[in-house]
């Protein structure tokens, strides 16, 4: 397993990701629309050297745009040239997410689903890549409008999403943090998917219990929020165990996306981060 760090792809990502101690980056693409795809085949090279003289790999290449909500030769050839990358990268995996349509119900949604993933999923396999769908739901406000922006966000969904489009290529983004605040066994989700795992994103979690109590599920998101793996909730050791346990043998990276640690303590964060993971990595 290597345990890199979600960040745009550059020169001097690759050298701090060194300096930190990680083995590599997921590289943050971009949306649909205003990605940096151009930006990095433009620089590939001088990316494949940096890489290797850095000893730093690319984990996944990371596409977090709405792709159903794209128009669908554009989400196509967004998918095409994120491939393209990966493949130049020596990386097998691309994490995306996969829009949603709220003026539809999650049902009417599958067929759009389908149609838009069928032909990126075929591509895919003829590449030798694997999707790893992120499970995040998407900006959802106290109390509503819900503004969901992905279906792959619950162990039901990911069933229909399954069903939908039946590729080997088909897989998930595994974040422990979207599904501890949605309730849902986090542990559990890894032994029922495994043979679906391309990708783990390590990312804690705090529930404010007693908010909870007052504001409810529906409530503002101050009743919980994300922080740096071991300053969360999230038994690490027994995340570990159970990756172990069904034979995941894809990588790890970190999603830092803790307003504590932000700015000029940005790679303070990863330096936590790293203390918590690192034995855990090198003892998988």
């Amino acid at each position: 397993m290597k345990l890199s760090y979600l960040t745009p792809l550059s020169l001097d990502t690759i050298r701090n990701a060194q300096r930190l101690g990680y083995d590599g980056i997921e590289a943050g693409a971009g949306f649909i629309g205003r990605s940096t795809l151009d930006e990095i085949l433009g620089n590939i090279g001088a990316l494949r050297e940096a890489l290797a003289n850095h000893k730093q790999t690319i984990t996944s290449v990371a596409i977090y745009g709405g792709t159903i909500e794209a128009a669908k030769d554009e989400a196509v050839a967004y998918y095409a040239k994120a491939f393209e990358i990966a493949k130049a990268l020596d990386c097998s995996v691309v994490s995306c997410l996969t829009g949603r349509r709220n003026d539809l119900s999650v049902a009417d949604n599958m067929p759009i689903f389908a149609e838009y993933f069928t032909p990126i999923c075929a591509m895919a396999e003829d590449k030798g890549i694997r999707l790893a769908m992120e499970p995040w739901p998407g900006m959802v406000l106290g109390h509503g409008p819900y503004r969901w922006t992905n279906l792959a966000t619950t162990p039901e969904l990911w069933d229909m999403l399954f069903e939908a489009v039946d590729s080997p290529a088909l897989g998930l983004e595994y974040d422990p943090s979207h599904l501890v605040w949605q309730g849902i066994d986090f542990l559990q989700a890894i032994k029922d998917y495994a043979g679906r795992i391309n990708h783990v994103h390590a990312k804690d979690i705090i529930i404010d219990e007693a908010k909870l109590k007052r504001v409810g599920v529906h409530g503002s998101r101050g009743w919980w929020r994300f922080v740096i793996p071991g300053l969360g909730q999230i038994n690490w050791v027994e995340l570990f165990d159970t990756l172990k346990a069904v034979g995941y043998e894809g990588d790890m990276a970190v999603e830092h996306e803790d307003q504590t640690y932000l700015k000029d303590r940005w790679n303070e964060g990863l330096s936590i981060a790293i203390k918590t993971l690192r034995p855990l990595v090198d003892a998988y």
